[in-house]
């Protein structure tokens, strides 16, 4: 089987990328979050809605975290419970930090609902791995065009 090339970029852009996506989530954690009491349930009313924005943040959260230690040393299974711990344990802080905010409250439920994204995003961090290989990249330039 023939495996996919992407690009791996310079670690200081992927770090950016991981401080990008946790400054998204801290932003819209203590602030008023997008859809509020407009939306009630998620895609195929099944979760609330508020579910489904923890759970695709923390996936989110979880892959930059695995793509910014893809070239890490250590192995796949230790880099995986690396990145899902750190995804765990910011979820925890900014439960913690909604715990002293007026207007927000912490949720036993939210921190299960990030633990959950972040696990099903290294689980499919992992298979994804299985299928690619990445190529250093030190500008732009230097994306691979797909062969035909």
């Amino acid at each position: 089987m023939r495996r996919l090339r992407l690009p791996l970029v310079p670690r200081p852009l992927r770090l950016a990328g991981v401080a990008a996506v946790a400054s998204t989530i801290l932003y819209y954690s203590v602030f008023t979050p997008p859809g509020s009491g407009v939306i009630r349930t998620g895609p195929l009313g099944v979760f609330p809605y508020g579910t489904w924005l923890h759970g695709l943040a923390y996936a989110g959260l979880a892959v930059t975290l695995a793509y910014a230690f893809q070239d890490s040393p250590w192995r796949d299974r230790t880099v995986l419970g690396v990145v899902f711990l750190l995804a765990v344990g910011y979820g925890g802080s900014i439960e913690l930090l909604q715990s002293t905010l007026d207007a927000r409250t912490a949720d036993f439920g939210d921190l299960l609902t990030n633990a959950v994204g972040a696990a099903v995003a290294a689980v499919c961090w992992r298979v994804l791995t299985r299928r690619v290989r990445f190529y250093r990249m030190r500008r732009v330039g230097e994306i691979e065009a797909p062969v035909q």
